[in-house]
């Protein structure tokens, strides 16, 4: 009896590590899986309102400095992991600036398109997020 206690507990211990591997393995996937963030500085319609691109903005994408993305352009960051953070800042004719910050999550298999206009204009639409096709 004592034999087949001990044959159970191994065989239990053994599951549990299998368990324990495909779960590391399913959250490193989750954390290191790098995305496609697109941001462009173009004109935009949110519900019924244009919304015209008129300065250049400096972007960053978590630590991906994409400079200065100037009217009508669109450029492309690649970043790792769900959680995202852009910051942009506006300089305004007038030498002044605007600057803001949001936070954004990703899907593992989904790609974000950000409108600058959008984002410094209006709480919702700024962000678009596709699915990537398999």
């Amino acid at each position: 009896m004592g034999q087949e206690a001990d044959r159970m507990r191994r065989n239990v211990i053994r599951v549990a590590l299998v368990v324990v591997l495909v779960a590391l393995g399913f959250g490193l996937y989750v954390l290191g899986k790098q995305h496609t963030i697109f941001v462009e500085n173009k004109d935009i319609v949110v519900d019924g309102i244009e919304y015209k691109s008129a300065n250049t903005i400096n972007v960053i994408v978590d630590d991906v400095d994409l400079e200065d993305v100037k009217k009508g352009k669109r450029k492309v960051a690649y970043s790792a992991g769900p959680w995202h953070k852009i910051k942009a800042v506006e300089v305004l004719p007038d030498g002044t600036t605007r600057e803001i910050e949001r936070k954004f999550t990703l899907s593992p298999n989904d790609t974000a398109v950000i409108n600058l206009v959008a984002l410094f204009e209006v709480e919702e639409g700024w962000l678009t997020i596709e699915q990537a096709e398999r």
